[in-house]
């Protein structure tokens, strides 16, 4: 069992590891003026695959079950300011614009954030995370107006989130090659089963307890629980390391660096459509139903809790099929599953409920994926900067994406919203292609 320890060389691995878990250290681009070691002075670097890298996983694992997680519970706060109290008046364009401030902010801190880890350490960066976004959550609870709720709960808590993002979503890479999409699977899933079980203790506890008690209550256990993934979680990084000059922007960037940026940009503009408007649907197709009832969040806590078992799945593919091609199919099936079954299927409360499943099942990869894709693009060096790059491409989907939909719903209807989501996920399967032949032109090649 290796020690733990807020950083771990290349000594302090256990021997005996398989050969293909072996690999020369990423190298650096031909002719790069800033080269800090020739070639004679690469090592060898082994990823474990296993052991200590699995409480990693475990960290990461409780980071975004908490973090992203929360933001995946934006649609049951957001039904409750809709039909409850002082903001029962205000639209539901203006109310997810909210989650979408959250969500904006999160990956633009996701960005900047992710150098400064590479800096100063992951872990003294999701320390910081960890305390801001405590303090945020008790400064929301208090909240009284809507510029409050946007400001606390919104821009400040996203920001505060936003700082650990892009670390939690690369510290797999770090102990984990032949596994890597699995790893990064499992730690990512966290958002969706995180999501999926929050969602109905804030339905319960908003319902029973009130907005402020809920927050408070949710502050608590979040520190909680950070103190403990915070413990179980550690760097790992290859000798030469500390020498590498850390870069704002990544070392390695060209038309396949901006496809990948642009698959994510226009992907996630109909991403979030579902996740925030599923439980008013449900409410306005099933009029039968108790709006008070558990029975209107349900379809968004199995679409939530789908969506981690497909990052999980969606793992196990990558390191089976390539997490290039995954990456294509999560926005193209995640689009068509918009365009057809919410467009034409989901009239009833049952087939609401196949929809939710299915569209976390298959359209919810992206967020786990991208490190994996930008690790195998790029390599391992400044992943955390990389990974944040990707995550600051789709903040305009995250901050826009929904309000429109919502200005959409309000001018043309439902079938409109699920036509916009679906054609924004087609558009963005689309821009992967060129990342996809030019690093491997064989249809079926795994990459």
């Amino acid at each position: 069992m290796l020690a733990m320890s807020d950083s771990l060389s290349i000594a302090e691995i256990q021997p005996g590891l398989p050969a293909e878990a072996i690999l020369s250290s990423s190298p650096q681009p031909q002719g790069d003026p800033e080269k800090t070691a020739s070639d004679e002075e690469k090592i060898e670097w082994t990823y474990p695959d296993g052991g200590r890298g699995w409480l990693v996983v475990l960290g990461c694992f409780i980071m975004a079950c908490t973090c992203m997680g929360f933001g995946l519970v934006w649609g049951v706060f957001q039904d409750y300011y809709h039909t409850h109290g002082r903001f029962a008046n205000t639209s539901l364009s203006t109310l997810s614009l909210v989650g979408g401030t959250f969500s904006f902010c999160m990956n633009c801190a996701a960005y900047f954030f992710g150098g400064l880890g590479e800096r100063y350490g992951y872990k003294r960066m999701i320390a910081l995370s960890s305390l801001l976004g405590y303090l945020c959550l008790l400064a929301s609870a208090f909240a009284t107006k809507l510029y409050q709720i946007f400001l606390f709960q919104g821009c400040l808590l996203g920001l505060s989130f936003g700082i650990a993002m892009p670390l939690y979503m690369s510290l797999p890479s770090q102990w984990f090659l032949r596994k890597r999409g699995l790893a990064t699977g499992i730690a990512v899933s966290g958002a969706g089963l995180g999501g999926g079980a929050e969602s109905l203790i804030v339905r319960a506890l908003l319902s029973k307890l009130g907005y402020r008690n809920t927050i408070l209550i949710f502050a608590n256990m979040y520190a909680v629980l950070w103190v403990v993934a915070w413990f179980m979680m550690a760097e790992r990084h290859a000798a030469g390391y500390a020498d590498l000059k850390k870069r704002w922007l990544p070392r390695i960037r060209g038309p396949s660096f901006y496809s990948i940026a642009l698959t994510v940009f226009f992907g996630v503009f109909g991403y979030l459509s579902p996740y925030y408007f599923i439980t008013t649907y449900v409410k306005n197709k099933v009029p039968t139903l108790d709006p008070n009832s558990i029975l209107v969040v349900v379809p968004l806590v199995v679409m939530n809790v789908s969506g981690g078992i497909g990052r999980i799945l969606a793992g196990r593919l990558a390191d089976r099929f390539g997490p290039i091609n995954m990456l294509f199919a999560t926005f193209f099936l995640g689009g068509l599953s918009q365009l057809i079954l919410w467009t034409f299927a989901a009239n009833s409360y049952g087939s609401i409920l196949a929809f939710g499943i299915i569209y976390g099942l298959v359209g919810s990869w992206f967020i786990s994926l991208l490190p994996v894709v930008c690790a195998e693009l790029f390599g391992t060096d400044d992943l955390a900067t990389i990974t944040g790059f990707m995550v600051l491409a789709n903040s305009p989907g995250q901050l826009s994406g929904a309000s429109i939909a919502g200005a959409v719903y309000a001018a043309s209807g439902w079938h409109a919203v699920s036509i916009y989501g679906g054609v924004c996920m087609l558009v963005g399967s689309f821009c992967v292609l060129y990342a996809r032949f030019s690093y491997d032109k064989r249809i079926w090649a795994k990459v």
